[in-house]
């Protein structure tokens, strides 16, 4: 377990905290207790719930997870530290090539639930001294996205907010904020018909339609419960739509048990044959699909949105109040979703290394990764009159 501790002068009630920064899975997994009543304790119940699955999720890169730990203590027993003992808490990830770091540090969350935890007062102060933090020990680019915890206005009320300002003026590196809108969840209703009744027109006569027309032809049939071995599960992999890659399948399947609340459904034909499979977890009175596998070759049945049928029916029947999608969704039914605020902070490094950083992320990192959409924005490179610049969202770029 390697700790280093590090002290901060920053405004308020942080003005004395210390950052311990703990590396490596098993030593953060160690704190996983600690973290979900942390979690509790800042008004963010279930954000650090399971964060085993996510700290073993495969990439393109190898990546170690730093846990980044706040506290007024100079110095933290991690053997005995408790909630109490810390002002917030920050999960990032150093990008690795041939075992060596490329001096990225990112959040492998694009949601910003499962990245910060603190008092929603000082999710922007602890943000910022992280990434100071990191900057000091030489690295190249950090990126946090998190939610500061104001309230998004949803349809039909004020949406003009205040554009996230910076007010850092650095010129050991450039400094950018952006915030963006993203669909978070949808709340389920008493009910599967209610719950079905606040979706568009369209999606839901789709979820009704697909799912009786696979129950009369192909005879289809819920399992709320999957029983499978690690073999079968990779060869049905295999047969699906969007196969990924046998490590990624081995992971799915092993990191269920790493789950407190796991979801393992899926749905057969009349002969026996697997037609879907979804894995999902149950967190705070919410419910989350993780990830879902659909037999290739039945395109006109609509596999998807059959088995998000069946799912959303159980779940409810079982008094879950929100539906989540981990990465989020590109069918309809995300315009029915709650939407809530992300901020980005995105810091790169002024010097004739930190050039590099576009090109490192050309070669190493995904193209619709949020790191490198950001780190190749041209933007963030140009000149601006207090060193930071802010990068259009979303919505400024499509308009």
């Amino acid at each position: 377990m390697l700790v280093i501790s590090e002290p901060n002068d920053a405004a308020g009630t942080i003005s004395a905290a210390t950052i311990h920064i703990v590396r490596g899975c098993d030593s953060i997994l160690r704190l996983q207790r600690v973290l979900a009543d942390l979690s509790v304790k800042c008004g963010q119940p279930g954000v650090m719930d399971d964060v085993g699955y996510f700290l073993s999720k495969p990439g393109t890169l190898r990546r170690v997870p730093h846990l980044l730990l706040f506290s007024k203590a100079p110095v933290l027993d991690l053997e005995r530290v408790t909630a109490e003992d810390l002002l917030g808490a920050v999960l990032l990830y150093r990008y690795m090539v041939l075992g060596c770091g490329i001096g990225m540090f990112s959040t492998n969350d694009r949601s910003g639930r499962g990245t910060l935890v603190a008092p929603a007062a000082l999710r922007s102060s602890l943000a910022e001294m992280a990434t100071r933090s990191l900057m000091d020990r030489g690295v190249l680019a950090v990126l946090i996205s998190f939610r500061d915890g104001t309230e998004y206005p949803q349809e039909g009320s004020d949406k003009s907010q205040p554009l996230l300002a910076s007010t850092v003026d650095d010129k050991r590196a450039r400094w950018v904020w952006r915030d963006r809108v993203m669909p978070d969840y949808l709340p389920l209703e008493e009910t599967f018909d209610g719950t079905l009744a606040k979706l568009g027109t369209r999606t839901r006569r789709n979820m009704r339609y697909y799912r009786k027309r696979a129950e009369a032809e192909l005879g289809c049939v819920f399992l709320p419960i999957v029983q499978i071995d690690k073999r079968e599960f990779l060869n049905f992999n295999r047969e699906c739509m969007y196969a990924v890659p046998q490590k990624v399948a081995s992971w799915r399947y092993e990191s269920l048990q790493c789950i407190e609340t796991p979801l393992f459904m899926g749905i057969k034909d009349r002969n026996g044959r697997w037609l879907s499979m979804l894995g999902g977890r149950r967190h705070d009175g919410g419910t989350e699909i993780l990830w879902q596998m659909n037999r290739s070759g039945l395109s006109p049945y609509s596999l998807s949105i059959v088995m998000r049928s069946y799912f959303m029916e159980h779940e409810i029947a079982h008094g879950m109040t929100k539906l989540y999608m981990e990465g989020g969704t590109a069918h309809p039914m995300r315009f029915s979703f709650i939407n809530d605020k992300v901020t980005d902070l995105v810091v790169v490094r002024r010097s004739r290394v930190g050039l590099v950083v576009p090109r490192l992320a050309q070669l190493f990192i995904k193209p619709d990764n949020d790191l490198a959409l950001m780190l190749l924005d041209k933007s963030l490179y140009g000149s601006s009159p207090n060193g930071s610049r802010r990068l259009a969202s979303h919505e400024e770029e499509a308009g």
